[in-house]
């Protein structure tokens, strides 16, 4: 389904749009994002979020979608902008999921706001590239980047470029992320829905050019800001063995660092373990 993008305005006159799905008298839950996506994603989880009572918020991170670019951001500085929409919205409480490059941003809140969220989930989401030990498993072309990113920042801006105008003008529209990627990756793209779900969020996230994503690239790549033995909250973890866009190794990396954590592996599936098992992931953070 489609809903319609809400906009919250900081006092500088920022804005970050975002989207609401499942139960609006629900739960709340907020969900982050991928890369490149944007709050559309999120459109997975509208019916399960209307069964079990879930309101699901979706805020484009600055730059994506609806929301305005900020210069010099750090990841650090997504829970300024978490809590400000809760309150926006009144919600004292809420839980967490990142998805894939929306896990570090699930990772920083439980660090950095823990006093306001209830569970925290990341589910097949990048963790700190330190080593590379941590992109065993992917496929070569994502390895290539991640490798070198952190030292070629012209890297990052072209990769991102090439993303944008895959996004826009090629025939797969992105999609060879996934069609590359596990057996049960591409069987899910069999479903004409999720394909034109895939297709919507990513050219959203490049709504506004190419220049939010690619910050992220370098977010991504670089000293977070916090370390992860430091989350005292509970962080539970879903991965798929075989996905080959984000590794094993990093759910691994945050089983390994935070204390309190759990982690879930799905032996023969890939990225979309998040679509697969959104029931279970719900369940389990609405608790």
């Amino acid at each position: 389904m489609t809903r319609s993008i809400d906009t919250f305005t900081f006092p500088d006159g920022r804005a970050i749009g975002f989207s609401q799905y499942g139960d609006v008298k629900g739960k709340p839950l907020f969900y982050f994002h991928g890369w490149p996506a944007s709050h559309i994603s999120a459109q997975a989880y509208d019916a399960i979020g209307k069964r079990m009572h879930i309101r699901i918020i979706a805020p484009d991170r600055p730059g994506y979608g609806s929301s305005d670019f900020q210069k010099n951001r750090t990841i650090l500085d997504w829970p300024y902008d978490v809590v400000a929409l809760a309150d926006f919205l009144h919600l004292s409480k809420f839980a967490v999921l990142g998805v894939s490059g929306g896990g570090p941003y699930a990772a920083v809140c439980a660090y950095k706001i823990p006093e306001r969220i209830t569970n925290v989930g990341i589910a097949v989401g990048l963790s700190p590239l330190f080593g590379r030990e941590a992109l065993v498993g992917m496929m070569w072309l994502s390895k290539i980047g991640w490798q070198n990113f952190d030292r070629f920042p012209w890297l990052r801006t072209s990769s991102t470029i090439l993303q944008l105008i895959n996004v826009r003008y090629g025939p797969s529209l992105g999609l060879h992320r996934f069609l590359f990627g596990a057996k049960s990756d591409k069987k899910m793209f069999n479903d004409a829905a999720l394909r034109i779900r895939v297709r919507q969020t990513m050219q959203e996230a490049f709504r506004r050019g190419y220049k939010g994503p690619a910050l992220d690239l370098k977010l991504y790549t670089i000293d977070w800001g916090f370390k992860l033995s430091d989350i005292q909250k509970k962080v539970f973890l879903w991965y798929g063995a075989k996905d080959q866009n984000v590794s094993l190794n990093m759910g691994k990396f945050y089983k390994k660092q935070i204390p309190n954590s759990q982690l879930t592996i799905y032996p023969n599936e890939g990225h979309l373990v998040s679509v697969t098992h959104a029931e279970e992931i719900l369940r389990k953070l609405s608790v």
